[in-house]
């Protein structure tokens, strides 16, 4: 397993690595604060309920909103901008492995989206559809079709917003699908079975909301025939160092509630092979970095 390997991050051409040091990370945001306890923070319960409120009652709702009192036509791109709330412009602080960066939001955005097509790029070559698991709105399957022609590109999405969204987002688009799916409703994993294969599948900071991932392999070993590839773009909790700020990612995951059982869970299963892990790669958020899972079934 490589940590800082550079295989999958395309840095902007031309443009100079700032770096930050970690005294620093404050002046960026406010977890630190909260890691350490000087700072207000409720450990929230990962609960369907809450996830509910946050995603679908929340932050889709008000991009819905946004795209339906639009008075022209909205792109993927501009509600993906009018989601983060920031300037293209604005500087943010991000992590490569270890190591952390000042950029623009823009530049952190190319990297980011750029690594996952070049984790995937082998499988999306060979694929005939492509499935993204918890996929929201849409906008990372919107980004690769404009790289990869004549691939479906399906999403399964829990809020009932972000899947009204995308039905308007891509209502001219043949080869974007969008149905209703839960990580935790066996029946909605029959979507693969509809798929024309070869089908790769990824998820990306998805399951990170879900306290335990066993459900998601026991679910997709149903259609383990048509299943070529499986990706994971998730913050994996095993993966995080004993360094400050390994400590800090861990903590990160701890009081917020998300999931550290990934890779344990991967790892138990003899039916699974692990191809590829990529820990903490790029972190938009320094403490909650995504890593790269890459697996088949046996």
């Amino acid at each position: 397993m490589s940590r800082t390997s550079d295989r999958y991050i395309s840095w902007p051409e031309g443009k100079d690595r700032i770096k930050v040091g970690l005294d620093d990370l404050p002046k960026w945001s406010q977890w630190p604060a909260r890691l350490l306890g000087v700072a207000p923070w409720e450990t929230p319960s990962r609960t369907i309920e809450k996830i509910d409120q946050e995603y679908d009652k929340d932050k889709y709702a008000r991009c819905l909103d946004y795209f339906t009192g639009a008075e022209r036509q909205i792109t993927p791109e501009k509600v993906k901008q009018f989601e983060f709330g920031l300037d293209l412009d604005h500087k943010i602080c991000i992590s490569i492995g270890d190591e952390l960066y000042e950029i623009t939001l823009k530049e952190a955005r190319l990297i980011y989206y750029d690594m996952m097509l070049n984790a995937m790029h082998t499988e999306l070559e060979k694929c005939k559809t492509v499935i993204e698991l918890g996929a929201g709105y849409g906008f990372n399957l919107w980004w690769m079709q404009q790289k990869y022609e004549n691939r479906y590109f399906w999403r399964g999405e829990y809020s009932k917003n972000a899947v009204e969204l995308a039905s308007h987002l891509y209502r001219d688009n043949p080869w974007i699908k969008v149905v209703y799916f839960n990580f935790l409703e066996p029946a909605t994993y029959e979507l693969i079975a509809q798929a024309e294969p070869p089908v790769v599948i990824f998820t990306a900071h998805a399951i990170e909301q879900l306290p335990h991932s066993s459900l998601v392999f026991d679910n997709l070993l149903q259609y383990r025939d048509k299943i070529q590839a499986v990706f994971h773009f998730e913050p994996v909790y095993e993966l995080h160092r004993e360094s400050l700020l390994g400590l800090m990612r861990r903590r990160y995951t701890e009081i917020n509630n998300y999931n550290k059982d990934l890779l344990s869970e991967l790892q138990s299963r003899a039916y699974i092979c692990i191809i590829e892990l990529q820990g903490d790669m790029f972190g938009l958020n320094p403490l909650n970095p995504t890593s790269i899972i890459h697996w088949m079934f046996e």
